[in-house]
């Protein structure tokens, strides 16, 4: 993996997107959206970030979350734990599920390192540190609209794995968001 400058949002949030290894769209199914959320809740849990916005797109996620700065922790190991430990889970449920295709798809020629035979995320992810309340809440739209903009759906509120909802019903049935810290 080529060396990333690494990101610590001391203090501002932080716009992620990160993307499933060759766009497989394995969030087309709901049993892999739960992984990913129940990833989501006990990472911001064991880190200290407030989720502020989330979207789980077919192929990739975006998340706007913003980190403890007291714990000093930083995105990229955030990342990494997340990304670490999904992966397991996910390939675990693809063999219960018999994906065969999408196992074929993730399997690497020459595993790397640890004899690591899959590889489910992309290797790095996208961060964007977020420096005003302003560039937040494009943002966060950008992250509500995207499932509108793929066609998915006609209205942001509809597409049940969005931070979306959270705002403009009230409903954090499906996930927490911390809708609250960006009231200005």
């Amino acid at each position: 993996m080529p060396l990333r400058k690494r990101i610590h949002c001391k203090g501002n949030a932080c716009f992620i997107t990160t993307s499933v290894n060759k766009f497989v769209k394995i969030f087309s199914e709901k049993r892999y959206i739960e992984i990913i959320l129940k990833n989501i809740s006990f990472y911001r849990e064991k880190h200290g970030f407030l989720l502020l916005a989330y979207v789980i797109m077919p192929d990739h996620l975006h998340l706007l979350i913003y980190p403890d700065p007291e714990r000093k922790v930083d995105v990229s190991d955030i990342m990494e734990d997340f990304k670490k430990f999904t992966s397991r889970q996910l390939r675990v449920q693809m063999e219960k599920d018999k994906k065969t295709n999408w196992l074929a798809a993730f399997r690497l020629e020459a595993p790397r390192k640890r004899n690591w035979q899959f590889r489910i995320w992309q290797e790095r992810f996208d961060d964007l540190g977020i420096h005003s309340l302003n560039v937040a809440r494009i943002k966060i739209n950008y992250i509500h609209n995207n499932p509108v903009r793929k066609g998915m759906v006609d209205r942001p509120e509809d597409y049940p794995y969005s931070s979306a909802r959270n705002y403009l019903s009230n409903d954090h049935s499906i996930i927490r968001v911390d809708t609250d810290f960006l009231i200005a």
